[in-house]
């Protein structure tokens, strides 16, 4: 008698591309319109760079900012909602299949015009920056807030919160703090926030086990005076950092301490170089192999594509085109890398271009959708058993 010996057989897993976008659904007076519906949802082919409408929800007022947490099958989503003394962030199941969103629950943000949300990098918690109305009077008034994930993904009630102090040169729009992102260290023991009211970068250390923000006692780093810094964003190598601010239209290379979480100014740059001090820099990502740097600019209507040294990151090249319509507030690079998906605001839709792999830039717009209002663009692969 002959035996054989069986292995359980593991059916290969298939991936899917999923495009979130967040768009503006009730009206806001620093915002031109609000034509959305929610959170839309789309397939994406990776080979082609086309999409294809999955879903909408509409359960949600002032989407403006998304993370994903692809592996959970989680969306986190904030709600910049003016006029009201706390916004709110969002927690939804994903399906990967018909790309729905159920929500788990939804939490206040000890803050007003919440504006970011992220997960630290070991999807323990999010984090989320209320840029805040002008008016230093306003209760509750924290500028950083974190919430503990919980066992089914749903929010806690937030775990910690921190207020900034302090104002920049530009009274129009710095006489109060205005945090604008957080964003976790590649090593998650410390997040960075950025503070385009006060120019400044705060650093806050990680506490995963209580799954918290704490102080960290590090000196916030002081950017140039009426710079109003923006979105932050890590280079692979782990210490450069780069931050693009918004009010005097720079993006900075930062030097990352990983032993203590401190900046320090490497380089400065124009984002429109042969326009200094032109448009508006809204959204910020780095290519995965950090060989190039993108910045989205308003007014100019324009993406910017800054070369990067190898090992260094310096800064040493920079080109600019077209966003393909009006305000490109958010964009985002798909999963491998191939497409820039743009989130144009005032132009009510998304465009989806296929970059050029030696030169960085968008070489062609291969696809777009109309879509109401669009303020941010999330593209995360997903496994579908």
């Amino acid at each position: 008698m002959v035996f054989f010996s069986c292995t359980p057989y593991a059916r290969p897993m298939n991936t899917r591309t999923l495009v979130f976008v967040g768009c503006l659904n009730r009206a806001v007076p620093h915002f031109a319109a609000a034509n959305g519906r929610g959170i839309v949802t789309y397939s994406f082919d990776e080979a082609t760079g086309r999409l294809e409408f999955l879903a909408e929800t509409a359960d949600i007022a002032n989407p403006t900012f998304l993370a994903a947490v692809a592996h959970r099958g989680l969306l986190y989503a904030t709600s910049e909602i003016f006029g009201e003394p706390e916004g709110a962030v969002s927690a939804y199941r994903i399906d990967p299949m018909s790309g729905a969103l159920a929500l788990i629950n939804r939490q206040p943000t000890r803050g007003s015009l919440t504006a970011f949300c992220n997960v630290d990098r070991q999807a323990e918690m999010v984090f989320v920056a209320n840029y805040g109305h002008e008016t230093a009077a306003e209760t509750p008034r924290q500028q950083i807030a974190s919430f503990a994930m919980l066992d089914n993904g749903g929010l806690s009630v937030p775990s910690s919160a921190f207020a900034h102090t302090g104002s920049g040169p530009r009274m129009d729009r710095q006489s109060v703090p205005h945090a604008h992102c957080v964003v976790s260290s590649p090593d998650n023991r410390f997040a960075i926030a950025t503070d385009l009211g006060t120019d400044e970068l705060v650093t806050y250390r990680t506490n995963v086990d209580c799954r918290r923000l704490e102080s960290s006692g590090v000196p916030a780093m002081r950017m140039k005076a009426g710079a109003g810094p923006r979105h932050l964003v890590f280079h692979p190598n782990g210490v450069a950092a780069y931050v693009v601010n918004e009010l005097d239209s720079t993006v900075c290379r930062l030097a990352y301490e990983p032993g203590n979480g401190t900046l320090s100014l490497l380089e400065t740059v124009d984002v429109l170089p042969e326009n200094p001090g032109a448009g508006q820099p809204a959204d910020l990502q780095i290519a995965a192999d950090g060989r190039f740097l993108y910045a989205s600019i308003r007014g100019a209507d324009v993406i910017g594509i800054y070369r990067l040294e190898e090992g260094t990151g310096k800064i040493v090249s920079a080109s600019i085109c077209g966003a393909g319509g009006k305000t490109p507030r958010s964009f985002a690079l798909s999963p491998t890398g191939r497409f820039l998906l743009v989130a144009l605001q005032d132009s009510d839709r998304l465009a989806v271009y296929r970059i050029d792999p030696t030169t960085g830039e968008p070489a062609e717009q291969v696809d777009f959708v109309a879509v109401g209002t669009p303020m941010c663009v999330k593209a995360e692969r997903f496994d579908i058993a």
